[in-house]
This record gives C-alpha cells, structure tokens and sequence, in this order.
C-alpha cells in the first residue's frame, strides 16, 4: 500500500492514480511547448503540475519568472537531489532568478539534527558551494540560510494570519505528536515560496518550485495563502522519485542507499557495482530471457542523469531486455560517467567556496 507525507514515501507508486488523488494535472501536453526540454521533461520524468501555464507563458514571452527551490542541509548532497537543483538550472537557462533556501529550521525541528548551528556551517562549507559548482550564475541566483535571512521570518510572521490551524492541520494530517515547530515550519516554508515576489525582487511575478509529490502539502497550503497576501499563486512540478542503489526508497541516513556528491569517485564506482539489478540470476539465463532496466538502479541513473542522448539511452533499454547487455556492462558504463561527473564537480566545488558570498543573501 502506497503512503505518502512530508516525511515518509512508502510502498510502489503509481503515477497516474497519485495525480489524480492529489489532483495535479498531466505535464504531457506542455511537452511539446517547452523551448529545448531537458531530459527530465523529454523522458516524462517530470509527470505533473500545478499551473504550469503562466510559467510556460513567462518562458515563451520573455516575461520575468522565478524558480524556487529548497535544500535541507543535515548532509552533504546526493544525487536525489539533482532532480530539483537540474531543474532550477534549466528554468535559469530559459531565464528565471533562481532562489534557494537553505532550511536549517527544517533540518532542526523534523529532529534531523540537534545543532542548528553545525546545519548552518554544512551549508555554508559544503552545501552551498556544490550548488555554486553545478553552473549556476551568481547574477541570476540567490541562496539564503533559512534562520539567518530576517525577510523569511518578517515574511512568515505576516502570512501566518493568512491561514488558521484548522486549514493547516487538514492539509498536513498533523497529530498530537507534532511538535510546534512542525506546525510553524510550514508557515515558514511559505514564507520561502513567496520571497521572489517582494517588491525588492520585483514584485508579484510566476514562480515555478520543482518537488516530490510527497512535498505537495506545502504547496497546497502557500497556493491557499498566497492571493489572499497579495502574491501570485506559486506553480509547481512534480517529479517522480529516485530508486535508492539497493532499491526501494534513497535515504541521506543510509550511505550505502546513494552517491554522495562529495564521494570519491572510487567509492561511488564500488556503490555502483553492488547497486540493486534487475537483471536475471544468472548470466546464462539474462543472455536467455533478459533483464528489465525499469527496476534496474544503473539503467534508471542513465535514463535519469547520465545519458543525453535519448537513443542511446532507448538502445541500452532495448539490449537489456534482450539480454544483449548485461547487468556489469550497465553498471561499468554508468560508473565511468558518475566517476568523471564527480571528479569535475569536487574540483567545482573547490573553486565554488571562494564564491559563496557572491550568491548569499544576508
């Protein structure tokens, strides 16, 4: 059985049914719209939206737009994480300010760390320059750290009237057990969404918050704030999730579940090697019957990340199901590509540290 929530995603997904339980409309007829779609749109990763219209519009008339999204700094980032960032960077190409939250609160009161303080400083040694390092223009592109940028909690005090506890309570199934600063949190994560919007930013203009649909409730609750606070109601994307190396769920506590952006290149290529295969059990039989690369971790990274061309990417599907690839070949493939991937980001990386205050809002 499928479960959804701001902190739990349990069960297999079923795309088409959670669209139309959440009510998120299909992406598939803005396909053919968008100018050059980045792999994520072409291949269907990116299965739904909310109001996605008034974004396409801002794109293909050369209006002013924004993209938002938010990183919870308890760990350094992983390759999950790329869905949002890659998306951020793609809506920047096509011309949007890009905003990103650092939400150390966050990271504090769902008790993924008890140091606000040891959050603030990965963010400012290690998360943010990996998010520099991904080419992101500091002309175009703002990050601020969630408890250190006094606009979110002016913000968040303002809108909190905008709503009441019945309304959020409803939308996030909060129970006895949740702590205020949960329920404030998402006062504050509004808050985040409609920054881009201040008049010191240009005032009310479309702004796009690539997510998981398990963030949904976040944005149901701004979009019922925002025009009752005199914003434009935010749109968003939702993406489908990511398979962890060993199958089922990636999770930042379990190592062994995902590549890290900061591993060495050495260490991701072993992960690779003992990732989850959806291969056949043995080599004679997958040369036989073939394996399906739809459960297949190195094939998923390919179609998800690592391999442009849709061709190619269609081919190695094709020759894995006949058995002409075998599990290893995939698995060598995507680890020589993650490996040069990591090694040219880290030396990013390095260069990005010396660049922070270029890109942070104070």
């Amino acid at each position: 059985m499928t479960k959804i929530s701001v902190d739990k995603v349990e069960g297999d997904i079923d795309y088409d049914a959670v669209r139309k339980e959440f009510g998120i409309e299909n992406m598939e007829p803005y396909l053919h719209k968008i100018k050059k779609p980045s792999l994520m749109y072409r291949r269907g990763i990116v299965f739904g939206h909310r109001d996605f219209g008034q974004v396409n519009d801002a794109i293909t008339k050369s209006r002013r737009f924004a993209v938002l999204t938010g990183i919870n700094p308890s760990s350094p980032l992983h390759l999950g994480h790329l869905m949002f960032l890659n998306q951020a960077k793609f809506f920047q190409d096509h011309g949007a300010d890009v905003f990103i939250p650092i939400s150390n609160d966050e990271t504090y009161v769902f008790r993924k760390t008890d140091d606000l303080e040891k959050a603030k400083q990965t963010a400012l040694n290690d998360v943010i320059p990996s998010i520099i390092a991904l080419g992101f223009d500091s002309k175009k592109t703002r990050i601020f750290i969630s408890t250190e940028y006094k606009k979110v909690y002016e913000l968040a005090v303002k809108i909190s009237t905008k709503t009441t506890f019945s309304t959020v309570k409803a939308i996030f199934g909060f129970n006895n057990d949740t702590n205020p600063g949960q329920i404030f949190y998402s006062i504050v994560q509004s808050a985040h969404i409609l920054i881009p919007q201040l008049e010191e930013f240009g005032g009310p203009k479309p702004v796009v918050v690539p997510i998981g649909v398990d963030q949904d409730p976040y944005m149901r609750l701004v979009r019922d704030i925002a025009e009752r606070a005199g914003f434009m109601k935010p749109s968003s994307t939702y993406h489908k999730f990511l398979i962890g190396l060993q199958g089922g769920k990636m999770s930042s506590s379990k190592p062994e579940s995902c590549i890290f952006l900061n591993d060495d290149p050495s260490v991701a290529e072993k992960k690779i090697k003992r990732a989850f295969s959806g291969g056949a059990g043995s080599l004679e039989e997958h040369r036989k019957s073939g394996g399906n690369p739809d459960i297949d971790v190195a094939c998923q990274y390919l179609y998800y990340f690592f391999e442009e061309d849709d061709n190619k990417v269609k081919k190695i599907f094709d020759d894995y199901r006949s058995g002409k690839l075998t599990s290893g070949e995939v698995k060598s493939n995507l680890a020589e590509k993650v490996k040069a991937f990591l090694a040219e980001h880290q030396r990013k990386k390095e260069k990005a540290k010396k660049e922070v205050d270029k890109f942070l809002l104070k």
